[in-house]
């Protein structure tokens, strides 16, 4: 019987530690000193890319570092949303845990994940950033 308590208490732990979506609306505005590329205004051979990262107990503490193609744009905290122009043609956006402390486990690159994105002229693209229950980082395109 105290098996089955103590099993049904980590479920409901982990289950409250998911990280859960918001719209790019709802979250917060990363703050321009965590901005660090893609960040002017671009021409019409640009598009629009959105990212926004999940809210959540899960990595909480841990900022995520966004890369476009290896160039590292943002840090982002749980609840944050960045708008970026990038210069339109197939990206490789990615994510990992920022720096090199306890976040990383000393290793940022061995948690960095990453997706294959188009990013049209003039268009928008939403890409949403969410930690699993066990902690990998989690991206993928969205409409929220």
């Amino acid at each position: 019987m105290k098996k089955i308590v103590v099993s049904l208490m980590a479920c409901v732990v982990l289950a409250g530690c998911a990280t859960r979506q918001i719209s790019s609306e709802q979250a917060q505005p990363v703050p321009a000193e965590r901005v660090f590329a893609f960040n002017g205004i671009g021409d019409s051979a640009s598009g629009q890319v959105i990212v926004t990262r999940d809210v959540g107990a899960v990595g909480g503490a841990c900022p995520l570092a966004l890369y476009i193609d290896g160039t590292l744009a943002a840090h982002l905290q749980r609840g944050e949303s960045v708008s970026l122009s990038v210069p339109s043609r197939n990206r490789i956006v990615s994510a990992s845990f920022a720096g090199k402390g306890l976040c990383s486990w000393g290793d940022e690159s061995a948690h960095r994940r990453e997706i294959s994105q188009m990013v049209t002229a003039g268009g928008r693209t939403k890409i949403r950033l969410a930690l699993a229950h066990d902690g990998v980082i989690q991206i993928g395109p969205t409409a929220f």
